[in-house]
């Protein structure tokens, strides 16, 4: 059975000095540091105790504060239409013999559009002016003999019947004849064709869809509130889905009741130049519901909201100042701007971009300006010769 031996003393005396100087070694070197310069890194100010670093400018973007006018929109959307549209359709039977305008046309009113075969009715019309003529002949002999008194006065009156019946034939052929030409109701635009040449058709048949396109309309629900701000005439803009160019609109008619289910009125609008429009084309609808014509306005880009409010930081020198606005009429780039407190003008310089990085009080500078390390990196390199 093995045992452990007791520690040697010896050992443990030898390590005794050794630890000893360690210790003092370590003392020493601390001794030496903290009788050195204090750290650099250590002091208030740059310049001596007591002194705080400069504060770094921000550089910023401004624009002016202005005066100009800010309107008040009401925005909806809506479809064109045509104030008359109707389908022709032809009054006879028959087969169609020519086609005389195609979709796209414009035509006027009463211009001949499609003719049916007409030959039936042209033998018709003579076949009955030949017989008016004979009953008119007959018509005026007997009326010779009766005032000589040799014929009776049934016999006269037969043939004055048979005349007028006559005359009637006469011109209920000639309308045969004339319905075989298709002529249009009413000046607009030819929609649709729906027949081609050779086509048999009856009485009812449609031919075509005409529409009048000057001026197109559309209605709009305007909620009642606003309806007293609008007049009959009043400009209106409308910008097409297809093309977004403006197009100016007219008041044309205001309903005079409200709608009880959604407290509207409706207020039918009039395009009277619509060369680029058509019938069902989407439009969206702007109309001014009120007009300030010397607002305070600055660009969207100088607006900074916290929370539900609004603020925005004016320049003075190198100084940025925060104030707090309440918002008026807005558009896609300017808005309107009432201080909270205090006044402004127009012709202040206000932040347009750097506002996020900004306190007030803040050091600005303009982006651009001497010192603007972002510019001068970005700044084109010139060639050397």
């Amino acid at each position: 059975m093995l045992r452990s031996l007791p520690p040697n003393p010896a050992s443990r005396m030898s390590r005794t000095p050794l630890l000893a100087a360690f210790l003092l070694v370590t003392l020493s070197s601390l001794a030496c540091k903290s009788s050195g310069p204090p750290e650099t890194a250590n002091r208030p100010g740059p310049g001596g105790p007591g002194e705080a670093p400069p504060a770094e400018a921000v550089p910023v973007e401004v624009a002016e504060t202005a005066r100009e006018e800010m309107v008040a929109l009401y925005s909806t959307s809506a479809t064109l239409r045509a104030e008359r549209r109707a389908t022709v359709t032809t009054r006879t039977s028959g087969v169609l013999q020519t086609l005389r305008v195609e979709e796209g046309d414009r035509v006027r009113e009463g211009q001949p559009l499609a003719e049916l075969e007409n030959d039936e009715q042209r033998i018709a019309l003579a076949r009955a002016r030949a017989t008016a003529e004979t009953r008119r002949r007959e018509f005026q002999r007997l009326e010779e003999l009766y005032q000589q008194a040799l014929v009776s006065e049934e016999q006269f009156e037969q043939a004055r019947r048979d005349n007028q019946d006559a005359q009637h034939a006469v011109e209920l052929a000639e309308l045969e004849l004339a319905r075989t030409v298709i002529n249009s109701p009413f000046s607009g635009v030819v929609l649709t064709r729906h027949l081609d040449v050779g086509n048999t058709v009856n009485q009812g048949t449609a031919v075509y869809d005409l529409a009048d396109v000057t001026p197109l309309y559309t209605d709009v629900n305007v909620p009642e509130r606003h309806v007293s701000l609008l007049s009959p005439g009043q400009e209106v803009q409308l910008t097409p889905d297809a093309t977004f160019a403006p197009v100016a609109a007219r008041i044309e008619r205001i309903a005079p009741e409200v709608d009880r289910s959604t407290g509207t009125v409706k207020v039918t609008l009039a395009v009277d130049e619509a060369e680029t429009l058509r019938p069902g084309t989407f439009v969206r609808v702007d109309i001014t519901t009120d007009r300030h014509a010397e607002a305070l306005v600055v660009p969207r880009e100088a607006l900074v909201a916290e929370g539900r409010r609004w603020f925005l930081f004016t320049v003075d020198g190198d100084k940025a100042k925060k104030v707090e606005v309440i918002l008026g009429y807005e558009d896609q780039s300017r808005v309107e701007i009432h201080p909270a407190e205090g006044e402004l003008d127009a012709g202040i310089q206000v932040v347009t971009a750097g506002a996020g990085a900004l306190e007030d009080g803040a050091t600005v500078r303009l982006a651009g300006a001497s010192g603007d390390d972002t510019s001068a990196q970005n700044a084109p390199a010139t060639a050397s010769r």
